[in-house]
């Protein structure tokens, strides 16, 4: 998302801000990790602790709302030295943040008092990247919890100083950088209770049964709205004789993403505001959601943001798809971790165009590149995040917003 802050007579400044989701061992979303940039060419900006950058946080923050960035769980927030001998973080209201100390940042007796006077203010502290060093064991006594780089810090590795943390010190234990669902297990089974990664959003298990029929059914309305003569009648039919799905379409179309001055209170005229193209995605999405409806929310949540992104690249670039087939594709992009099986194998019980298959198996570059950018906003990999030169058309200048863009339609949608 970008973010716009400036003084009375100075230039706007660009500040990009990506999360991550951390969940619980239940696959909920416990918080989002919130990640600073200057601009998608950039990596970490150098922010320092003086009073310009604390206001800049607090500008960027405050005019926003953490709720809007975070969809009111808390966030996660990086704080260099300087920042925490500033007290920037009691700029948050404590209930939105959770205070993370770099791993480069020395525990000096001036730190150590500043994070005693966060706790005794109710704030929670995160230590970063954690590796084991005497030196930290008055952080560790203050810290409410300890994160473990699991690239830089295998849990083979540690299995020993985690038995020694969980019997010593009462502190919640948060794995990063979690791939795989065999890591997910290990460092529940280890103790650890708080997880960052992506292992969600692949399959499980790559299963050979059969589709369920409850799930068989909502691919057939998937199927009805791909057709390239679908009937707009039968498709609003089929809405108002489902009240689950009409009672979902309600609560959408009365959402905060469309900003409506008049609550609309009728199927009909929910449909008719929509239009068919509207009501074809928001079909799509409320099946694609009954699909994952044993997994993670966040499994859907990305979903929905990649068929946002995806659609609203798809106006600014060329490409042979249209803004509905580019959403389908974003929106089915994690189809195989919903039904824990291979995408080509689903692929052949869907009645998708030739072309949208492809697409969704990898075989068409242009998205391939979308889907990519996706990618890299999910993971906070900003100098990825970039098509060539020639392709660009401005699309960096509005990536951010797409991105904000599609945060409010995934929240919204998944508040139904």
């Amino acid at each position: 998302m970008l973010v716009k802050n400036a003084r009375k007579g100075e230039k706007f400044m660009d500040i990009f801000v990506g999360r991550q989701p951390i969940l619980n061992k239940n696959k909920k979303t416990y918080a989002y990790e919130l990640l600073f940039r200057d601009s998608l060419k950039n990596s970490f900006p150098g922010i320092d602790g003086d009073i310009g950058t604390s206001r800049l946080l607090a500008n960027t923050f405050f005019s926003m709302g953490t709720g809007e960035i975070t969809g009111n769980h808390p966030g996660f927030i990086n704080f260099t030295r300087e920042l925490i001998l500033n007290k920037t973080p009691l700029l948050f209201p404590k209930e939105s943040i959770v205070i993370e100390i770099l791993e480069d940042v020395e525990p000096d007796q001036s730190v150590e008092n500043a994070i005693k006077e966060f706790r005794k203010k109710g704030y929670k502290v995160a230590l970063d990247d954690f590796i084991f060093d005497k030196k930290y064991l008055n952080l560790i006594k203050l810290a409410n919890i300890i994160k473990f780089d699991l690239m830089a810090t295998p849990l083979d590795t540690i299995a020993g100083l985690v038995k020694t943390l969980k019997s010593k010190f009462n502190i919640t234990l948060l794995a990063e950088k979690v791939e795989t669902h065999e890591e997910f297990s290990q460092a529940v089974d280890m103790g650890f209770s708080l997880f960052q990664g992506y292992f969600f959003s692949k399959p499980e298990v790559i299963s050979k049964t059969d589709i369920p029929s409850s799930k068989m059914g909502l691919l057939n309305l998937i199927a009805e709205t791909g057709k390239s003569q679908m009937s707009f009648d039968k498709l609003s039919q089929m809405i108002k004789n489902d009240i689950s799905i009409s009672y979902k379409l309600m609560k959408f179309i009365n959402s905060p993403y469309f900003r409506r001055a008049n609550e609309i209170s009728t199927v009909r005229d929910a449909v008719s505001f929509l239009g068919e193209d509207t009501i074809k995605q928001f079909v799509r999405v409320l099946a694609a959601a009954g699909l994952s409806d044993n997994k993670p929310e966040e499994l859907m949540r990305i979903s929905i943001v990649r068929a946002r992104m995806c659609e609203l690249m798809g106006k600014l670039i060329k490409t042979t798809f249209t803004d509905e087939e580019l959403f389908t594709m974003g929106l089915f992009s994690t189809i195989d971790a919903m039904l824990d099986k291979k995408m080509a194998t689903i692929l052949e019980e869907i009645s998708f165009s030739r072309k949208v298959s492809n697409g969704l198996l990898g075989n068409d570059a242009v998205f391939n590149e979308l889907l990519s950018i996706c990618i890299c906003f999910e993971k906070g990999q900003w100098d990825a995040c970039m098509l060539p030169e020639e392709k660009n058309k401005d699309l960096g200048e509005n990536l951010p917003s797409f991105y904000m863009d599609a945060l409010k339609m995934a929240d919204n949608f998944l508040k139904i």
